[in-house]
């Protein structure tokens, strides 16, 4: 769900990674704060289901849109392909053997490129079954005979739920297959009437298709995706001042998402949307470094750290002695912490466990102490927000016994 980020949040100076890492167990480390200049250059952080909540259901049906939706996901990612009779469908492979039952209706027909297809003959095809063979712990009848939608039929779907609440967000998978792919898309929002919606989005990894969308709809918001490492050596400031004369931001792999790409993207006006982010430690890390939300399957996760606040940097132990140990941890907004230790892993046995109250005055930092623990013993510790579901845990060794002098 859409919620702006407190301006609060921190970094760790300490942190000697390329990338922003977050959550991590920090072994008796002095810890120096410094005001964090990045945050979200929207209003909003907003979740992005990436085809659909497709860790939850087939990719690119409506069935899946569907679950999305109910998930309160702010944005229906889909791909684009076309037929060979010239219809834009909701497909991410510019094939339909891995998705589709395609192979079975139609053996004679490899390597079943979406381009060979008419539009009549992709209707007929099963959508659906392949997940419910791929992750029977997922299936669903329901998710049987999905067939593949149209972008047509997809918009019209998405905006006829939640009174239009939920935005849209286009991919032109594989625009140089396509020939006037640009314009079919361009001709499909004018008749379905959300060219000028604010809450739509173009994305693509090719610039040429993102330069001919903005030529054929000056006013429409395109996003610049960038695959792996394309950015690696590039200078970033230069790189994204250039895009910024076409896009509204950019849609980086996750992997390479850093302070330096948040704050060269920020100075020139640029949202950033990493992909695919399905880990809630993975959300934490992105949404502390300021990022404007984000590609995710899991849509129900990256929507349960933002509805409350969760534990944005930390736990970790700071002082350690032979009885006893201090652990911390910060949130991004007011809220109570548990946390937990225990020489067992699994938190069955020898549980202690202490609250401690995060709030404005005190920059949202908690610790607590932990007494009366045993000499040269490993413990376990976790900690969450208790609004929240994210748990943070690592571990510590308390010191050996001291040993008195002459003896």
């Amino acid at each position: 769900m859409k919620k702006s980020l407190l301006a609060g949040l921190v970094c760790l100076s300490i942190t000697a990674s390329p990338y922003f890492v977050l959550a991590q167990p920090l072994q008796s480390t002095k810890i120096n704060y410094r005001q964090m200049d990045l945050r979200p250059i929207s209003t909003d952080v907003i979740v992005i289901a990436h085809r659909g909540a497709s860790a939850y259901g087939p990719e690119n049906t409506l069935a899946t849109y569907k679950q999305a939706i109910l998930m309160k996901a702010d944005y229906i990612e889909l791909d684009l392909q076309m037929s060979k009779d010239g219809q834009l469908i909701a497909m991410h492979d510019e094939t339909l053997s891995r998705t589709t039952n395609a192979k079975k209706l139609f053996p004679n027909r490899s390597p079943w490129r979406v381009s060979d297809f008419s539009l009549e003959e992709i209707r007929r095809l099963d959508a659906g079954s392949w997940f419910n063979r791929a992750y029977p712990a997922q299936a669903k009848k329901e998710y049987i005979g999905q067939h593949v939608p149209t972008l047509e039929e997809a918009i019209q779907f998405v905006k006829q739920h939640e009174n239009g609440r939920v935005g849209i967000y286009i991919e032109t998978k594989t625009p140089g297959v396509y020939p006037g792919m640009e314009e079919l898309v361009i001709e499909t929002l004018k008749k379905t009437q959300v060219l000028d919606d604010r809450n739509l989005f173009l994305e693509s990894f090719s610039e040429q298709s993102l330069r001919k969308l903005i030529s054929l709809a000056p006013k429409v918001k395109v996003i610049q995706l960038y695959k792996g490492r394309t950015l690696a050596g590039k200078n970033l400031h230069q790189e994204f001042k250039r895009i910024s004369e076409y896009a509204a931001g950019i849609g980086p792999y996750k992997g390479f998402v850093s302070r330096k790409l948040m704050k060269a993207a920020h100075l020139n006006h640029l949202l950033v949307h990493p992909w695919t982010v399905d880990s809630q430690y993975e959300m934490v890390s992105l949404l502390s470094l300021g990022v404007d939300g984000a590609f995710t399957n899991t849509t129900d996760q990256l929507v349960d750290l933002l509805e409350k606040p969760f534990i944005s940097h930390g736990a970790a132990n700071g002082k350690v002695t032979n009885s006893s140990a201090i652990l911390w941890a910060r949130t991004n907004g007011d809220t109570r912490v548990q946390f937990e230790i225990s020489t067992d892993s699994h938190f069955k046995t020898n549980l202690l466990v202490k609250t401690s109250h995060a709030d404005d005055q005190h920059d949202f930092i908690v610790s607590v102490e932990f007494v009366g623990l045993k000499p040269g013993t490993k413990y376990y510790y976790r900690a969450h927000a208790v609004s929240s579901q994210y748990h943070v845990t690592g571990s510590f060794q308390t010191e050996p016994e001291k040993t008195v002098k002459g003896q």
